[in-house]
């Protein structure tokens, strides 16, 4: 299996002030979040409240996101994804991963195609309790 850091999501009170300090210090730029939520919205607008996505020329991803105490129970979700942050690895064989994580009694989220647009997701814990996000493209 191929694996590769997709994304670090980090955590933030104040979403907007987190973009200006990246774009001030690093002169990061932010995109459009391509939001899947209900299949109906499409891409978050820059300046969201919740959520900012920077990109860097080779793909791998900073998502700043506003944490939200219901997100989980709004969403179905028995892992919360973002009030602590986590960092995200895409994999080739997310249902191995899966298996793998049941063959390992570690509990995890099978979030399918819930926020990010063409990405199959999964979130789960790692020993220390930090927040991991497994990622597939789908098409």
């Amino acid at each position: 299996m191929s694996w590769n850091l997709h994304h670090v999501n980090i955590p933030a009170h104040d979403v907007r002030a987190m973009v200006r300090f990246y774009n001030a210090v690093f002169g990061m730029k932010e995109i459009q979040f391509p939001w899947s939520g209900d299949g109906e919205q499409g891409q978050l607008e820059t300046g969201s409240d919740f959520v900012a996505l920077f990109e860097d020329h080779n793909g791998r991803q900073i998502h700043i996101c506003k944490p939200t105490p219901s997100l989980p129970w709004d969403n179905d979700l028995r892992v919360h994804p973002v009030i602590n942050g986590h960092i995200a690895i895409q994999v080739d064989d997310i249902q191995g991963v899966m298996r793998r994580l049941g063959e390992q009694g570690m509990p995890f989220n099978d979030a399918g195609t819930w926020s990010y647009k063409g990405f199959h997701q999964v979130y789960t814990y790692d020993p220390s309790m930090n927040v991991v996000e497994i990622n597939q493209r789908v098409e």
